[in-house]
């Protein structure tokens, strides 16, 4: 199973287990406000252990997986901004600091439209210049 399949079962999970959770906590909830005065303590058992094992349970294990789901798209983010980043200044060296959106694009392993704005980013952070080659490709200046 790939991962975006298991991430797509994780998300389903989590729904499912929230929906269900939060639904049979609510039940419970009013269960126990609209018995009113004929609600005994043999009732109030059940209905707290009801809550515990069929909604709060849920309720805990779909809010964990949603958090598990977000914090690791976090840190895949993350892991890779570093390589696009680690990439772009290997580059750099190699290219003694001239730079196209095709050579970064092929390197990165990403769409020229995203590779054009990492490196309209990094140009204007890094006060790069531009240029024009034979070819007539847009060259990235940056000093180094």
């Amino acid at each position: 199973m790939g991962v975006t399949a298991m991430k797509q079962l994780q998300k389903t999970m989590a729904r499912a287990c929230l929906l269900f959770g939060l639904s049979i906590s609510l039940l419970a909830a009013v269960y126990a406000v609209g018995s009113g005065e004929d609600f005994e303590l043999e009732d109030s058992a059940e209905a707290g252990v009801a809550l515990v094992l069929f909604g709060l349970a849920p309720t805990a294990l779909g809010g964990w997986l949603a958090w598990n789901l977000r914090h690791g798209d976090r840190q895949s983010s993350q892991s890779l901004s570093l390589q696009q980043e680690q990439m772009f200044l290997q580059l750099l060296q190699n290219q003694a600091g001239d730079l196209t959106i095709i050579q970064f694009a092929a390197a990165a392993q990403m769409p020229i439209e995203q590779a054009k704005a990492f490196l309209d980013q990094k140009a204007q952070l890094l006060n790069a210049t531009f240029g024009v080659k034979d070819t007539g490709a847009i060259v990235y200046r940056f000093p180094l």
